[in-house]
Formats: structure tokens, sequence, C-alpha cells
């Protein structure tokens, strides 16, 4: 039964949340592209919402492409490190990026229950995301002392699950059955997150106006009724 189950949250459930993932951009970013957006939380108002708010977006986009180092074949990055080498950089960056994401998420999330315009303005989908990204960040940074002490196989371990996940291996989830609860749920709650980030706010993610940025100025225009 326990093999039963570490097959299907682990060789199964990341295809399912990758499938679902790419179908959600696909149609939410084609046909439904007027509907990606984020509501104002006027942090521009307040400076310690502008501070969580940074702090929040830099973390997290961070962590995230760190992330995606666990896709580089050993052999690649052999060229440059080792494994040992670069399980290092990976815990000091994550540790310092995680711990960024995890104040700004605080910052906003008391802000979200004491602001009475927030409150007024949130619904219960923005609780529930912005809670499920702090829990996730936690339990990466709680993982972090494991990391560090376990045998360099079982972090070298994290990186063949990924690969043998997105190269469709049959036995993806046999790799990961001996490591510890906390490693789980933490891949599990990210995948989650995953599957249902094209169906949530999150998504102004992926089409924020980086334009802005290179504007010159702009003026203002409104009809004299």
């Amino acid at each position: 039964m326990d093999n039963f189950i570490n097959n299907l949250l682990f060789t199964y459930f990341p295809l399912i949340a990758l499938a679902i993932f790419w179908f959600g951009i696909i149609t939410r970013l084609i046909m439904i592209n007027k509907t990606v957006h984020a509501d104002s939380t006027q942090f521009i108002a307040d400076k310690k919402v502008k501070l969580g708010s940074n702090l929040f977006h830099v973390g997290i986009i961070l962590v995230f492409f760190g992330h995606l180092t666990l896709f580089i074949p050993e052999w690649v990055y052999h060229m440059v490190m080792t494994t040992e080498t670069k399980r290092i950089i990976a815990l000091t960056m994550g540790s310092f990026f995680g711990t960024m994401a995890v104040v700004g998420m605080s910052i906003l999330i008391i802000r979200r229950f004491n602001a009475p315009r927030m409150k007024a303005n949130s619904s219960i989908l923005d609780y529930f995301i912005i809670i499920l990204l702090l829990v996730e960040a936690v339990l990466g940074l709680t993982a972090v002392a494991g990391t560090a002490t376990t045998p360099i196989e079982k972090y070298a371990a994290l990186s063949e699950w990924a690969q043998a996940v997105v190269t469709f291996q049959p036995d993806a989830g046999a790799i990961l059955i001996n490591h510890s609860i906390q490693y789980k749920i933490h891949i599990v709650t990210g995948l989650f997150i995953f599957m249902i980030f094209p169906y949530t706010k999150l998504m102004h993610m992926l089409v924020y106006p980086f334009v802005y940025f290179l504007r010159s100025g702009y003026q203002l225009v409104r009809r004299r009724s």
C-alpha cells in the first residue's frame, strides 16, 4: 500500500499536475487572456506593504528559478562544480531568498487580515493562495537542516527524481521512497500549487507589464463631461 501511494504521488501526480498546468496556461493566455490580472492592493500608498510585496515577489521568483537547477544533468554541472558545491550554493541561496519570501508574505498576510479595505477586497481564494505559499516556503526552509546533514546521495536523488519525471520514467517515484515525510509534503504541496497556478491570480506573474519600466512617461487624458 505504501509503495502504491508513493508511486501515485511521485510518479503520476507530477505528470497530472504538469498537464493541468500547461493546459491552464495555454487556455488562459489564448482564449481568456483578459482575465489575467491581479487586483489592486494599493501597496504604493503604504511603504511597509510595498516592502512586503517586493520581498515576496523577488524571493519567491528566485526560489522558483533555483528549483529549476534540479533539471540540470549531473554531467553538465560537474564540468564546473561538484555535487557538494552545488548543495552548498543551493542551501545558501535558498535560505536567503526563502527567508525573504517568508518575511514578505508575512507582511502581506498581516495587512490582508487587518486592513479594512483589503479585507473588503479579498476573496477566500486570495487568503488560501498566500497562506498556501507561506506554508510551502516554511516547509522548504525547515528542510534546509536535513538537506545539509543527509548523505550527498539523497540530495542528488532529488535531481534524479525531477529528471525522471520530465522524461516519463515509470519508476520515478521509487527514487524518493526513502526520503523524509517533510520532503514529500513539500514536493506534493509544490505540485498542487503548480496545478492551480493558471487558475489563480498568480498567473499575472507570466504577463507582468515589463514595458512599463521602459516608458519615458505617459499622459492621462479625461474626457470633459
